[in-house]
């Protein structure tokens, strides 16, 4: 009896472990643009593709369901929600008031040899003609999550994970083969941070964000190509 109790417990423990892989293997999924708005989510065949039981899956699209990054639809299932421009530009809003806080206490509290090996991938994905999805979220991720960890803060850090994993989503649902990376604007977000001056890593991050908005809405609007 003691032996099957102790399996019970490990399986709880194990539960919230496996839908949070499977959780984070569907947003990649999402971040390559493999799947589209419209598209029919088969818990059965995502399961089987993710070598995973239907029970984290289901777990994994309820998260997404409640992020309203996947819809639940009568007679059809759960589809890949559609995109909405409104729902991006809040996100990029909470972004900005999070990491603008972020950046101004990591501000001098990454170590030197993680600055230039973020400003090498930085300069090393800028310098390649061909620029995935998946690559420019790795990279981007490189500066973005240094800042958010350096912060000290776990749960805002936490936030602001979800919260720029969103945006990637978005950004692949919309434009899914052009990508370029701009090195010169998140460098200019690195040298602030290197500077160890909490206020201008804080408007540096504000301004980079703001760029970032007006550039994405902009192109979403039509307005640019």
């Amino acid at each position: 009896m003691e032996t099957n109790a102790a399996l019970d417990v490990n399986a709880l423990h194990d539960k919230p472990t496996r839908t949070n892989e499977v959780y984070e293997q569907i947003i990649d999924i999402l971040i390559r643009g493999e799947l589209r708005p419209g598209d029919v989510i088969v818990e059965r065949r995502m399961a089987e593709r993710l070598n995973a039981s239907r029970t984290p899956v289901r777990e994994a699209l309820g998260r997404l369901e409640a992020e309203r990054m996947v819809l639940r639809q009568p007679g059809r299932g759960v589809t890949v929600a559609p995109f909405s421009t409104e729902a991006f530009v809040e996100v990029l809003n909470i972004r900005q008031l999070l990491e603008s806080e972020a950046a101004r206490l990591a501000a001098g509290q990454i170590p030197a040899e993680t600055i230039s090996e973020i400003r090498d991938a930085m300069k090393a994905l800028s310098e390649k003609p061909e620029q995935t999805p998946a690559k420019v979220w790795e990279t981007d991720n490189l500066l973005h999550g240094a800042i958010a960890e350096a912060s000290g803060n776990e749960l805002m850090a936490a936030m602001i994970r979800d919260l720029r994993r969103r945006t990637h989503v978005f950004n692949a649902f919309r434009n899914p083969n052009k990508h370029v990376y701009q090195y010169e604007e998140n460098a200019k977000l690195l040298d602030a941070i290197e500077t160890g001056d909490g206020e201008t890593a804080r408007a540096a991050m504000t301004q980079h964000i703001e760029t970032v908005k007006v550039a994405i809405v902009s192109r979403l609007a039509g307005l640019t190509r």
